[in-house]
C-alpha cells in the first residue's frame, strides 16, 4: 500500500520533471522566439507552389537563411500565390535578387532559392517583395517546348526526305558515290606505284630541304662568329681611319682642281665641234669627188675586162661621123 510520504515524493518528481522540461523547451524555443528576423514576400504567378509548405527552408546561393513563415493566395489576384519567409537579421538581399522554387532531391519537396543581386544594387528592405524567377517547373516546361519544336522541325525534315522524288534522288546519289568510290580505287590501283614514288620522292625532299636548312644555319653561324670576331672590328677601324683622313685632307682645293680641269675640258670639246662644222663642208665635197673617181676607175676596169685591147687601141667614139656619107 502506498503511503502518504511516497505520493508526496512521487508528486515533488513529478513537478520538478514538469519544471525542467517545461524550462529546457523554453530555453531552446525562447531565442527563436525572441530572435529578430526579416520578414520578405514573394509573389509567384500562374506557378504551381505544390510540395512547397511552412517551414520549408529557404536558402541563399545554397546557404539556408531562413524558412517559410506563411503561403497564402493574393485576394486581389487569385492566380498569385503570396509566399511570406522569414530570415536571419542582416541577410543581404539586394533589389535585383531572385527567388526561384526548386526541388529539394527526388522527395518532390520544394525550397526557395534565393539567387542572383550584385554588390552595386542597394539593400532590399525588409517587409520588400524579393522579385520571382523562373521555378524549376517552368524551365522544364520550356525546354520541353523547346524540345518539342525541335523534335517537329526534324520530323517535318524527315517526312520531306522520305517523299518518293527524294527517296529516288538519295538512291540515286548513292549510286553515283558508289561508281565514284569505284573510280577512285581504280585510279588508286593504276597509280599506286607513281603514289608511292611521289611519297619518296617528297620524303628525299624534305631531307634535302633538312640539309639546306642545317647548311643555311652553318652559314649563319659563321657569319655571326665573323661579326663577333676581331678582323670585322678591324675592318671597320680602318674604315674609319679613312674616311678620318679623307675629311683631314684638303678635299676643296681637290674638288677645285677638278671643276677647272672640267671647264678646260669642256672648252677643248666646243673647240673641237667649231673646228669640225668649219671641216664638214669641204669633207662633204671631198667625199662627192672621191666617190665620182671611184666610179670612174669602175666604169675603166669594167671596160678593160670586156676588151682589154682598149689599152693598145685606145677607144673608138660610139658612132662616130661618116665622113664618105658626106662625100
Amino acid at each position: 500500500m502506498v503511503t502518504r510520504a511516497q505520493r508526496i515524493r512521487l508528486g515533488i518528481f513529478v513537478i520538478v520533471a514538469i519544471v525542467i522540461i517545461v524550462v529546457g523547451i523554453g530555453v531552446v524555443v525562447a531565442p527563436k522566439f525572441l530572435e529578430k528576423r526579416d520578414i520578405y514576400y514573394i509573389a509567384f504567378e500562374n506557378v504551381s507552389v505544390t510540395g512547397l509548405q511552412e517551414g520549408s527552408a529557404v536558402k541563399y546561393l545554397g546557404v539556408q537563411v531562413g524558412y517559410v513563415s506563411d503561403i497564402s493566395i493574393d485576394k486581389q489576384n487569385v492566380q498569385r500565390v503570396i509566399v511570406e519567409v522569414s530570415l536571419e537579421e542582416g541577410i543581404p538581399v539586394k533589389e535585383d535578387s531572385q527567388a526561384e522554387i526548386s526541388m529539394l532531391g527526388i522527395t518532390g519537396l520544394k525550397v526557395i532559392e534565393i539567387r542572383g543581386g550584385s554588390n552595386q544594387a542597394s539593400r532590399l528592405a525588409p517587409g520588400s517583395f524579393i522579385e520571382a524567377g523562373r521555378s524549376a517547373t517552368e524551365k522544364i516546361t520550356g525546354r520541353a517546348e523547346t524540345l518539342a519544336a525541335q523534335t517537329e522541325v526534324i520530323l517535318d525534315n524527315i517526312k520531306e526526305l522520305t517523299r518518293e522524288e527524294n527517296v529516288e534522288r538519295i538512291l540515286e546519289l548513292s549510286d553515283t558515290a558508289s561508281e565514284a568510290i569505284s573510280h577512285f580505287n581504280d585510279f588508286m590501283e593504276r597509280n599506286e606505284n607513281s603514289l608511292s614514288a611521289t611519297i619518296e620522292n617528297t620524303r628525299q625532299f624534305s631531307g634535302d630541304i633538312d640539309s639546306l636548312t642545317q647548311h643555311a644555319k652553318s652559314i649563319l653561324a659563321s657569319v655571326d662568329r665573323f661579326a663577333q670576331s676581331d678582323t670585322l672590328n678591324q675592318i671597320v677601324e680602318n674604315v674609319a681611319n679613312v674616311t678620318s683622313a679623307l675629311e683631314q685632307a684638303e678635299l676643296v682645293r681637290l674638288f677645285q682642281e677638278i671643276n677647272t680641269t672640267l671647264e678646260q675640258t669642256n672648252s677643248m670639246l666646243r673647240d673641237v665641234e667649231i673646228s669640225f662644222s668649219k671641216s664638214r663642208t669641204d669633207l662633204v665635197y671631198t667625199i662627192e669627188r672621191l666617190k665620182e673617181s671611184v666610179d670612174y676607175l669602175n666604169q675603166f676596169s669594167r671596160m678593160i675586162s670586156e676588151n682589154p685591147s682598149v689599152l693598145i687601141r685606145g677607144v673608138e667614139p660610139k658612132n662616130p661621123p661618116d665622113f664618105n656619107l658626106e662625100n
